[in-house]
């Protein structure tokens, strides 16, 4: 009997592309799915907007130089667009009638920018600082605060889906502040090691975080504290590289994705609470698995990494596709926030965009 082809859920080759100066350092679409910001270890900042005739769709908003940007992100009101990186300096573009104009440039210092993250609600973002973090209005342009994480230079933030906490990953553990009162002491959960990952699901009930030692921990957030007793993921073939979660679907679980070596892991919660997590090993890639993404409101996952490969598993399990995409490492990954489009970016400056599989139709198709 013939075995039968897998439906294609993306095309083969993507509907656009483009060369940058250097290696593709971060991508994000907008909010409302009409732009698409990457950056460049160059220092380039550019805008893809699909509106536009093919010639024009790409516009320079900053020009290479011999500094790399390594962060970029719009608000949730998609009206502003942030990027920071090498220099310590962050660009704060207001987006007004599909224009973007740059409103300011803070100056940092020399340190290095590499984590920010805009508030999930209100034109605010925070930033890393050594060992602060600081947190910036984009409508009054002034700072909001900063606080102090003191055992290290700060590795990750992310903030609670509600808006009311901002996490902050380094040495020895995960620092929570409670938005309302910036100068109450933070929550503090200790690790034996430095976390450099933290991401939440979609509801804020898990933070899952990654150790130094292999090890993911995910802990369940109460409401107002920890709990003391998360799990925790061991027997990983390398560094943690990466999470992904699922969006809630009814009536299930948020699932999570992980990624070390050359496997990304999914977990599941299993209904028996004395069993907990359970994992099932995606392999596929050869070399590191750098990115997992969930597309939107689904649980059809992305992986993509040193290979150039980008490989497509319906309910983060079975594969469904996997797409050549360079001979390039990959280092970024977004989906569009509404539709079946997927964007990429590789250590050889290329950018591209892959959009739905329509399935050919009338004669011979």
């Amino acid at each position: 009997m013939p075995i039968a082809r897998k439906q294609q859920i993306l095309t083969p080759k993507p509907q656009w592309q483009e060369t940058l100066g250097e290696y593709v350092t971060a991508i994000a679409w907008s909010p409302n799915g009409q732009f698409l910001a990457g950056t460049t270890a160059a220092g380039e900042v550019v805008i893809y907007q699909e509106s536009k005739p093919l010639a024009q769709r790409l516009t320079a908003l900053r020009s290479p130089t011999d500094e790399s940007i390594d962060c970029v992100g719009f608000s949730a009101d998609g009206k502003w667009l942030a990027a920071a990186g090498q220099n310590g300096k962050i660009y704060l573009w207001q987006v007004e009638n599909n224009e973007f104009q740059l409103v300011t440039t803070l100056e940092q210092g020399n340190e290095w920018i590499d984590r920010l993250a805009w508030h999930p609600s209100r034109a605010e973002f925070a930033f890393s600082l050594g060992k602060y973090v600081q947190v910036w209005s984009a409508e009054s342009q002034d700072i909001v605060t900063t606080v102090n994480f003191d055992a290290s230079s700060v590795l990750a933030l992310s903030w609670h889906p509600s808006g009311d906490w901002l996490a902050v990953g380094g040495y020895q553990g995960i620092k929570m502040w409670q938005v309302s009162d910036w100068y109450e002491d933070p929550i503090y959960f200790e690790m034996p090691t430095a976390t450099g990952v933290i991401a939440w699901d979609s509801t804020g009930q898990y933070l899952a975080a990654n150790t130094l030692d292999k090890t993911v921990v995910l802990i369940q957030w109460l409401g107002r504290n920890f709990d003391p007793q998360p799990w925790r993921m061991q027997g990983f073939p390398g560094k943690i590289r990466a999470f992904a979660w699922s969006e809630l679907q009814a009536g299930a679980e948020p699932i999570l994705v992980t990624t070390s070596g050359d496997e990304a892991v999914v977990w599941r919660k299993h209904a028996n609470p004395n069993i907990g997590w359970e994992g099932e090993v995606l392999r596929g890639h050869v070399g590191n698995v750098n990115l997992v993404q969930f597309q939107p409101h689904t649980n059809l996952l992305a992986s993509a990494g040193e290979d150039g490969i980008i490989s497509l598993w319906q309910d983060a399990s079975d594969w469904q596709q996997s797409i050549d995409a360079s001979t390039s490492e990959i280092t970024c990954l977004q989906w569009h926030p509404q539709q079946c489009k997927l964007a990429a970016g590789n250590d050889r400056g290329g950018l591209a965009i892959w959009h739905k599989f329509a399935k050919p139709t009338g004669f011979g198709a």
